[in-house]
């Protein structure tokens, strides 16, 4: 009976620390939505590509990076006029020598192409010697219209529930174990006491 005493106090022990451990949540409790991450980090683009260039544009909420390279050598292009439109809006680029990228910053022209939905952006690109126009599709998702005070709000709203509901998981104690310590410690009492008074 005193082995079994000790493999239900071992499962009882096993059942504790499974509760307690940190399973899909971080060091301070926060959850590990790693799909999640990704998806934030992945920047909506689009890219186009003709027989003299190859564009390829990053779109975020305050500004749009856009690289430009030469289609055989792969090589950036420096100092080229870039016109872009998108709908009846039009912006142009302007090229940032240090980090050696185009930048837009038009926030109308932002704040159409951060609309949810299917975007046809064209781009009129010349160079000292060369010219050409590019049409690219950029695939905006629904969840990017979400505002800054609402993301907020909502991750404030996160973390609470987070921090309730980790609070819940982190504290309950499995009583229906520590009753079934007891039985099992009383039977095996009374058992024993049975058992001696018989051979008695």
């Amino acid at each position: 009976m005193l082995l079994l005493f000790v493999l239900v106090l071992a499962a009882l022990t096993l059942s504790l620390s499974v509760q307690s451990s940190p399973g899909a949540h971080g060091p301070n409790g926060e959850h590990l939505d790693t799909e999640k991450t990704n998806s934030q980090t992945q920047r909506p683009k689009f890219e186009a590509f003709t027989e003299s260039f190859e564009l390829l544009g990053e779109v975020f909420r305050t500004e749009l990076i856009v690289y430009l390279h030469d289609f055989e050598t792969n090589t950036p292009i420096q100092f080229a006029s870039i016109e872009l439109e998108t709908g009846a809006l039009a912006a142009s680029a302007t090229y940032d020598e240090a980090q050696n990228r185009y930048i837009v910053n038009a926030p109308k022209f932002l704040a159409s192409l951060n609309e949810p939905g299917e975007h046809e952006v064209i781009a009129t690109i010349m160079t000292d010697d060369n010219g050409d126009l590019l049409v690219a599709n950029l695939v905006m998702p629904q969840d990017n219209q979400m505002s800054t005070a609402a993301a907020h709000s909502h991750d404030g709203d996160h973390d609470h529930d987070t921090s309730h509901t980790d609070e819940e998981e982190h504290h309950h104690f499995p009583w229906w174990a520590l009753a079934l310590v007891i039985i099992f410690f009383v039977l095996g009492f009374y058992l024993g006491r049975k058992k001696r008074g018989a051979q008695s």
